[in-house]
C-alpha cells in the first residue's frame, strides 16, 4: 500500500517509515526539509529509493492535497512540540495540521487513517488506570491545548463515521532521536545532576515497538478505534533504581513534593508568556510527572500481536544513545559509556550541577531575544558589583561557568576599563576568553582595547594577575575554539547570531 506519513524526519515518524517498508508498504513522506529527512532516514539505513518525499508543510492545504493524491492509507505522526514563537503558533500548527491531514484524508475516503495523539490528553487522570474512554484533561500550555483541540476534532470525525484510528503513546525512548524530547532530555539531566523524586511516575515505550504497532494498524475496512499505548509504567524511584543497576553508578536523588514541581512549572510558564524560550518543564509536564498512572494497552497489543520489549532493555538502549551522542557524561553512563570514553572520576556535586547548567540551561536562556536585549545591560553590571563587593572573589556568572574580570586600557580614553568575562582556564595557567558581546553584531570594546594594547590584568577568585593578550587565528584559534565549545557551548550560538567570527584571545600571565 502507498502510505502517506507526516513526521517522517522526526523520531516516531522515521522509525515508522522503517517498519512500513519492512511490512511491504511504500511510504510517501510530507517533509519541510528533504535534506534533513534524507539524513535522518539514511542514519536508520533506509534506502531512499523505497519511499517518496513530498516537500511541504502540514499547514499548507495545497501541499497536503498533493501529498495525499493516490494514497491508500495515512499516518499523521507530526506535531509541533515546543514553544516555537508567538503563542498562536502551536495552536495553528497542530490544530490546522490535523484538520488538513486527517480532515482531508477523510474527505478523500482514504481508509485507514491513523492519528498519533498522546496519553497526556488524559492527564491528570481521574482513575488509577488510563483507558481510551478516560476523561480528557484541561491543559494550560499552548501545546497541551493544541493537542486537546485536535483530539476533539478527530473524535468528531469518528462520531460521524470516519474510519480513523487514534493511538495514545506514552513517553517514547530509543535510538535515532534527531532532537531530544522532554523524556530523553530529562533522563540526561536527571542522571547528569540530580533526579527529582516526586510522586507519580512515567509510562515508557520503545520507539520501535510504537512504530511496529502503527505499521500493523494499516488495515482497511475497520471502524473507528482508540488505543492507549503508554508502555511500561515505573514510579520515579523505580526508574532511578533501574538506571543505577544498568549503569553501575548511583544517581543523586532529590525528594520534591508534587506541589513544588507543579509550582516550578507554573513559574516557567509565566516566564514563557513574557518571552518564549525552549525548556521542557511546564506546569502540564510537572502535573504529568506527579499524577501519571499506568495505561491499559491490552486492546492494541491483542489487536496487533505486538509484544513490547522489556522496560530494562528500552531504558538501557536510551542511556547508551545518550552517552554515545555526548548528552550523558561517561562517568554517569558507567558501564553503558562508549568503549574508550574518558571517565572523569569523583566530580564534585557542585561542578556536576554547573556543567548541567552550562550545557542545558544557560544556552536556552542566553539564546532568547529578551536576554540579548537586556542581558548585556544587566549581567556585566551585576558581575562588576559582585566582584567589587567580594574583593574579586565572586561574580554572579561564576555560579554557572568560570569567570574573570579583565581590566584593559581604553583605546580612546586611556583609562582602565573592566569587563567580567566567561573564561576557560588552561593547564598552563593562561585563560581563553571570547569577544561574544552576547551575540550582538559588533565586537565588544575590550577586544579593540587589547588589539591596541595587549597588556592587561585579570582578577579571578580574589587574585589579580598581569597578563599579555594574544589574538588567536588559524589553527591555534580552531584548537582553542574546540576547548571553548566543550566548556562553554553557548558561544557557538552567539557566533551564529552575531554573523561574525568571534575574537578569541589567550591571556597569558606576564613575566
Amino acid at each position: 500500500m502507498l502510505v502517506a506519513l507526516t513526521g517522517g524526519s522526526g523520531f516516531v515518524g522515521s522509525h515508522t517509515t522503517v517498519r512500513l517498508i519492512a511490512h511491504g508498504h511504500r511510504p510517501r513522506l510530507l517533509v519541510r526539509d528533504p535534506v534533513k529527512a534524507a539524513r535522518v532516514l539514511e542514519a536508520l539505513e533506509v534506502d531512499l529509493a523505497d519511499l517518496e518525499l513530498v516537500v511541504g508543510d502540514m499547514t499548507d492545504r495545497d501541499a497536503v492535497n498533493q501529498w495525499l493524491e493516490g494514497a491508500d492509507a495515512v499516518i499523521h505522526a507530526a506535531a509541533a512540540i515546543g514553544v516555537t514563537g508567538p503563542r498562536t503558533d502551536l495552536l495553528t500548527q497542530n490544530v490546522l495540521g490535523v484538520e488538513n491531514v486527517v480532515g482531508a484524508s477523510v474527505e478523500l475516503g482514504i481508509d485507514p487513517v491513523i492519528h498519533v495523539s498522546t496519553v497526556a490528553v488524559f492527564v491528570p487522570p481521574d482513575r488509577p488506570l488510563i483507558t481510551p474512554e478516560a476523561r480528557l484533561s484541561s491543559p494550560r500550555t499552548d501545546y497541551g491545548r493544541s493537542k486537546l483541540v485536535a483530539e476533539r476534532y478527530v473524535r468528531r470525525l469518528q462520531d460521524d463515521g470516519a474510519s480513523v484510528t487514534i493511538v495514545y503513546p506514552g513517553g517514547v525512548l530509543g535510538p535515532g532521536q534527531p532532537t531530544l524530547d522532554a523524556l530523553m532530555e530529562g533522563l540526561a539531566g536527571a542522571l547528569g545532576s540530580a533526579w527529582p523524586m516526586p510522586s507519580g511516575g512515567v509510562a515508557m515505550i520503545h520507539v520501535e515497538d510504537l512504530a511496529e504497532v502503527l505499521a500493523r494498524l494499516i488495515e482497511p475496512g475497520r471502524a473507528a478505534r482508540r488505543f492507549t499505548l503508554g508502555g511500561d509504567f515505573l514510579h520515579w524511584p523505580e526508574l532511578a533504581d533501574l538506571c543505577d543497576d544498568l549503569t553501575g553508578v548511583r544517581c543523586r536523588r532529590m525528594v520534591i513534593p508534587g506541589w513544588a514541581m507543579i509550582a516550578l512549572g507554573a513559574v516557567l510558564d509565566a516566564a514563557k508568556r513574557i518571552r518564549p524560550f525552549a525548556y521542557p518543564l511546564t506546569r502540564d509536564a510537572a502535573e504529568i510527572m506527579v499524577t501519571m498512572v499506568p495505561t491499559d494497552d491490552s486492546a492494541v497489543l491483542l489487536e496487533t500481536g505486538v509484544k513490547l520489549r522489556p522496560v530494562a532493555a528500552t531504558v538501557e538502549e536510551a542511556l547508551r544513545c545518550l552517552a554515545a551522542e555526548g548528552h550523558l557524561a561517561p562517568e554517569k553512563a558507567g558501564r553503558l559509556a562508549p568503549p574508550g570514553a574518558v571517565v572523569v572520576p569523583n566530580v564534585p556535586a557542585r561542578e556536576r550541577v554547573r556543567r548541567w547548567l552550562r550545557h542545558h540551561v544557560v544556552p536556552r536562556i542566553t539564546g532568547s531575544s529578551t536576554f540579548t536585549r537586556f542581558g548585556p545591560k544587566i549581567v556585566p553590571r551585576a558581575d562588576r558589583l559582585a566582584s567589587q563587593l567580594s574583593g574579586g572573589r565572586f561574580t554572579f556568572t561564576e555560579a554557572t561557568q568560570p569567570t574573570l574580570v579583565l581590566v584593559t586600557t581604553g583605546a580612546r580614553s586611556g583609562q582602565p576599563r573592566s569587563a567580567p568575562l566567561a573564561c576557560v582556564p588552561e593547564p598552563s595557567g593562561s585563560w581563553l576568553v571570547v569577544g561574544s558581546n552576547f551575540g550582538r553584531e559588533k565586537h565588544p570594546a575590550w577586544t579593540g582595547n587589547l588589539l591596541q594594547d595587549p597588556t592587561a590584568t585579570v582578577t579571578r577568585r580574589g587574585t589579580t594577575t598581569p597578563v599579555h593578550a594574544v589574538l588567536l587565528e588559524g589553527a591555534p584559534r580552531d584548537a582553542a575554539w574546540a576547548d571553548l565549545m566543550r566548556m562553554l557551548p553557548v558561544f557557538d550560538g552567539y557566533e551564529d547570531r552575531s554573523g561574525r567570527d568571534l575574537r578569541v584571545f589567550r591571556l597569558t600571565p606576564a613575566g
